[in-house]
């Protein structure tokens, strides 16, 4: 990538995450070598492209990398994204991991496919709003790299995550449990940057993946509670308008 593409964000919607309406922050765990994941990134795709009266709804997939050694090495895989899902597993004081599995504002877990349990916590969350403040200065795109300069009004410590994500993708599928099948996936997470984020302004670097789209590609900013997980605030915003 050669290029440069620059944002300053003057107004204060896109400045500040938390916008007019409440947000739901749903990360799901998934694996195109898992048989049972398919439904879950289908559900996650509807998702994302639903318009929702009363709330945000933000979506990211996370791929993980424990079903590579059965045949198929997911490509959009990574260790990274296995380490979060365990960290979220001693959360919710559980001994093991699984796909699909869905994580909705760090709160609430569930089978990923599960449309029922989906849509019964969304009705339980679309009241609340945000109980942080993301300010979002500017972000750019230089070569290979998006920066993105963040600060916030609140001074306590949080855990600030940032994601590049890409929708419109697919994949056949040779090998593994979906051997044979062509499968689609949106707003998989193709970059990732976790820290500890004390408010004060903050740059922050993802590298960009060579066969990233950027027109299919969007910035996803949000901040987590230390001690628990829960998210207390998310941003989202489309690399290209």
């Amino acid at each position: 990538m050669h290029f440069i593409l620059s944002f300053l964000l003057l107004n204060s919607t896109f400045l500040n995450g938390s916008t007019e309406k409440p947000f739901v922050l749903v990360e799901l765990f998934t694996s195109e070598g898992c048989s049972s994941c398919p439904p879950a990134d289908r559900l996650l795709s509807e998702i994302v492209d639903k318009e929702y009266n009363d709330v945000d709804v933000i979506g990211l997939s996370f791929h993980v990398d424990y079903w590579d050694y059965i045949g198929w090495k997911d490509p959009y895989a990574d260790q990274i994204f296995t380490k979060r899902q365990r960290t979220y597993a001693r959360k919710f004081y559980s001994n093991q991991v699984y796909t699909p599995q869905m994580v909705v504002n760090g709160k609430f877990e569930f089978v990923g496919s599960s449309r029922s349990k989906w849509e019964n916590i969304l009705g339980k969350l679309s009241a609340k709003e945000p109980k942080y403040s993301i300010d979002i200065q500017e972000w750019e795109i230089v070569n290979d790299e998006l920066l993105i300069r963040v600060s916030s009004k609140n001074d306590n410590s949080v855990i600030l995550n940032v994601a590049l994500v890409e929708r419109g993708l697919s994949q056949n599928v040779t090998r593994g449990e979906n051997r044979g099948r062509l499968l689609s996936h949106d707003n998989v997470v193709r970059s990732f940057k976790t820290r500890q984020f004390d408010g004060q302004l903050n740059e922050l670097r993802l590298q960009i993946p060579d066969d990233v789209k950027i027109s299919n590609a969007s910035l996803v900013v949000y901040a987590q509670n230390e001690r628990s997980w829960e998210i207390i605030d998310a941003f989202k915003t489309p690399l290209v308008d």
